[in-house]
């Protein structure tokens, strides 16, 4: 077994427990991660509000992975839009995808693939099966949860006239105008640097700034957040709210049948009316919410959890559930019927609900 890094102790490690389950009143099993719930207040000031609840150190640098996928499509979409007039909005949406083989997903990719005379040798992406594969499926760059967000650099790159074989390079332009939209949305200039597995540049975020930015994405783009921006990020921020449109529009596609993000977008009802909402998970336990304006938080909010177990979707959406009870927008989650076995959370959003509402 491998130590931790010699700067890294367990007390340096960010997590803190987010539920317990008891069977007949003895622990089983405890979940721990990070949880960070935001709720705008714009009678404050733009970009101001409230925390609501913070679990785990919400500070500390997580990599973003697949939540990013929406930034890095913002990034390169005007260059897509008007370069391959025949991209419909599904094609869109799996290009910031984390598709896992429904059959929808891999004839958009290879609708998109034909569309820029592109082939599997292309992708840079590891080789592997589907994730909803059966054991014969072959094993290929194209089935990579990821081969969406690679397809869309390659593309383009193919519309610029830039050489595909570099494009992981991380000092490659869209990478660049990525730290530059990061930074400039952060308010800071640097971002800690690493590979996501696909191989692609990733870039660590704090729970706080990846619940804000999802709360930020689910509402309309601000003008003065255009007006503001150099001048290289101004179409690219007037993709804003196609982006997110096509999220909720293609919730199916975004991560496919059965798949937490999907079902959250699918189901986004408050009070039993629909509200504006866009969910993503990423790798390794990460999953960002941003949910609109409604009848109990007229400015949204921003949620964000981390599992420190790494990927289980059963324990994510057992968290994700209770949070949106909690927040009363969600229908509270009914205890096991026999007893003997009872989940216990480690937070409680109900006094936030009330100080917010």
């Amino acid at each position: 077994m491998n130590d931790l890094p010699s700067d890294i102790t367990p007390a340096d490690l960010p997590w803190a427990p987010l539920y317990t389950v008891t069977r007949s009143g003895r622990p089983e099993m405890s979940q721990h991660g990070i949880i960070y719930v935001w709720a705008e207040d714009r009678k404050l000031f733009a970009n101001a509000g409230h925390s609501l609840l913070r679990v785990g150190d919400t500070r500390f640098p997580l990599w973003g992975r697949s939540l990013l996928k929406p930034f890095q499509l913002m990034v390169l979409y005007p260059v897509l839009k008007q370069a391959y007039p025949e991209l419909t909005d599904a094609h869109v949406a799996l290009l910031m995808a984390s598709q896992q083989g429904d059959a929808k997903q891999q004839q958009g990719l290879r609708e998109m693939m034909a569309i820029g005379a592109l082939s599997e040798a292309d992708l840079h992406c590891p080789a592997c099966k589907p994730l909803r594969a059966k054991n014969s499926a072959a094993e290929s760059p194209f089935n990579h949860p990821c081969a969406g967000k690679h397809l869309a650099h390659l593309l383009y790159l193919k519309a610029k006239g830039q050489p595909l074989d570099d494009y992981l390079n991380p000092m490659a332009e869209p990478y660049n105008l990525l730290r530059e939209l990061l930074g400039y949305l952060m308010n800071r200039d640097h971002f800690a640097e690493s590979a996501d597995g696909c191989g692609m540049p990733n870039y660590a975020l704090s729970a706080v700034e990846m619940a804000q930015l999802y709360h930020a994405l689910v509402m309309p783009v601000s003008r003065d957040l255009i007006r503001q921006c150099p001048d290289e990020l101004t179409e690219i921020l007037e993709a804003w709210n196609v982006i997110a449109d096509t999220m909720q529009r293609y919730a199916d596609l975004i991560g496919g049948e059965n798949r937490l993000d999907t079902q959250l977008m699918q189901e986004s009802t408050a009070c039993g009316q629909p509200i504006p909402l866009i969910a993503k998970e990423g790798a390794d336990g990460l999953l960002c919410v941003g949910i609109g304006p409604n009848e109990r938080f007229s400015d949204g909010l921003g949620v964000f959890v981390k599992l420190a177990s790494g990927y289980e979707p059963a324990k994510l959406k057992t968290i994700i559930f209770a949070l949106l009870g909690q927040l009363g927008l969600r229908a509270p989650q009914q205890p096991e019927p026999t007893g003997i076995v009872q989940t216990h959370f480690h937070f409680d959003l109900t006094n936030a609900v009330i100080q917010a509402g």
